[in-house]
């Protein structure tokens, strides 16, 4: 395929999913968060899709057609370079939708590593539009519109919107959470046990895939102590599934030891400095593509620091493209 197919291919198939998440999600949004409940039996009729139950999240967050949040957040991470590109191709005014549908459906979703990461790519998004002379003025008026929605909601609306900031702010402050989220005990004590597993075999690690059976034997008290998840899941020998361990980083440490971390580190390292190479004689769709891989990979990265499974399939689209391009690099150099 031409990079220009590519681009525009891939994209396409994204913005098709986004739409039928982003009018899940604005429903849910309206009945959860806005108490619209004459909506649901609309909301319901995505029962159709197949795999698609509808359900609403006892917290007021949101899903859309993913399983529950943190699955909404890798997908909007997944796809959020490839929907921020719409402003540098399109001229149509509705290039900015797909962005907007990013941020809204991340800030319900109520995924902490959902606003850190998108947040976070929007913010290396901002630096390239700046660097780019046609876009400089778009930057500068979306931050002055930005302050000026934001002031003006503060003047009509400024208890509800210092509350819903606050709550967000709260949600980020992971030690403040330490002891009143079940989630945050899990996570930081699973991780916790993979390091001790590490330590206890630095080199080499327990193996691939082992994890499950040494961290077992780790658990910190203060993670299992009113934690229901171990009870119910993590130490529940009749669970058949596997208990997560929430960092794909502390996983390989654990069962594959330096050396192993070493090796994917270096894979992680590689990618994105093969990013930087080909963006310093990249042109038009090239430099595009190339935007997107780095606004993607650094967000899946960073996202792996809480989930620890290979299976995040925009990695690997990413890497496949780059692969692509190095390929056209490589071939042209052989032409010259």
């Amino acid at each position: 395929m031409e990079l220009k197919d590519v681009l525009f291919k891939v994209r396409k198939v994204f913005l098709y999913s986004l739409i039928v998440a982003s009018i899940y999600g604005f429903l849910e949004i309206l009945i959860s968060v806005f108490g619209y409940v004459f909506l649901y039996p609309i909301l319901k009729g995505f029962n159709y899709f197949p795999f698609l139950e509808v359900n609403l999240h006892p917290e007021g967050r949101i899903s859309t057609i993913s399983y529950e949040p943190p699955f909404l957040a890798i997908y909007l991470i997944t796809i959020s370079g490839w929907m921020f590109s719409y402003i540098l191709t399109s001229k149509k005014l509705t290039r900015f939708l797909p962005t907007f549908a990013i941020l809204v459906l991340t800030y319900f979703s109520g995924s902490r590593t959902g606003l850190i990461v998108v947040f976070f790519q929007g913010f290396v998004f901002l630096i390239f539009l700046y660097k780019d002379v046609r876009f400089k003025k778009y930057v500068i008026n979306f931050l002055v519109g930005a302050l000026v929605v934001f002031s003006v909601l503060l003047v009509f609306k400024g208890e509800k919107v210092i509350q819903s900031v606050t709550e967000k702010m709260n949600s980020l402050n992971f030690q403040k959470n330490l002891t009143k989220s079940v989630s945050n005990q899990s996570r930081f004590g699973m991780q916790y046990a993979a390091l001790q597993v590490f330590l206890e075999n630095p080199i080499i690690g327990v193996g691939f895939g082992q994890q499950a059976y040494h961290n077992r034997t780790h658990y910190p008290s203060w993670a299992t102590r009113n934690n229901y998840e171990f009870e119910l899941y993590y130490k529940n020998k009749k669970e058949k599934a596997f208990p997560p361990g929430y960092n794909l980083y502390t996983r390989l440490l654990a069962e594959t030891g330096l050396i192993g971390i070493s090796l994917f580190l270096m894979l992680l390292y590689f990618s994105l400095n093969e990013v930087r190479l080909l963006m310093k004689k990249a042109k038009e769709e090239e430099k595009i593509i190339l935007m997107i891989i780095l606004i993607s990979l650094l967000g899946l990265y960073i996202n792996w620091l809480q989930i620890d499974t290979f299976r995040i399939y925009g990695v690997w689209l990413c890497l496949a493209i780059l692969i692509r391009m190095r390929y056209n690099k490589t071939l042209i150099l052989k032409n010259e």
